[in-house]
């Protein structure tokens, strides 16, 4: 049996592509929106600027920092940190926690009188420094690379409080061949 009356008038034809039409730009303004979400609040690309995270980090690439996570969890050792003073943005690894006690023998680094196994991550082992108790509410930060000093061991940074921190790298997304995510 043939039909003889269109499926669709002229009218209902016209509706459709109108509501066809919405439902893309609703879409796409959804996308907009969790892309924004996502990267204006949750994570903040950064490129990597000089050598003092090298190895693991090289000059150039772009990680991902995680700025909300800060509020439900502190940062643990061996995190690398994202944190800003006076003289810029700056990227270093939590070495020692509050309370502990760090102590830097020959370019060794000691916790609470315990050598720390750093091999993962950092080179370049140099200096020596007293030993100094971690504040309440603060962390003790080194660059991977120790030749490079700015970092906890300055007088002028310290311990970073923990308000001072901006957020935990979670992923290194350029260059793609060296995509890693941090957990």
């Amino acid at each position: 049996m043939k039909r003889t009356h269109p499926r669709r008038t002229a009218l209902r034809e016209k509706s459709y592509r109108n509501a066809n039409a919405l439902s893309w730009l609703y879409t796409l303004v959804l996308v907009v929106l969790a892309c924004a979400l996502l990267f204006f609040v949750w994570l903040r690309p950064l490129r990597i600027q000089g050598d003092t995270m090298s190895p693991a980090l090289n000059e150039d690439e772009v990680v991902l920092v995680d700025r909300l996570s800060k509020y439900w969890k502190q940062p643990q050792r061996g995190d690398a940190i994202l944190f800003e003073d006076a003289f810029g943005v700056f990227v270093k690894r939590v070495i020692a926690l509050p309370g502990e006690t760090v102590d830097i023998k020959e370019g060794r680094v000691y916790i609470d009188s315990r050598p720390l196994d750093e091999s993962a991550y950092a080179n370049a082992f140099k200096g020596d420094m007293d030993p100094l108790t971690v504040p309440e509410g603060a962390v003790f930060v080194l660059g991977d690379n120790r030749s490079l000093v700015y970092d906890s061991r300055l007088e002028t940074v310290g311990c970073i409080p923990y308000e001072d921190i901006q957020g935990v790298l979670r992923a290194r997304i350029s260059p793609i061949t060296r995509f890693t995510l941090f957990f």
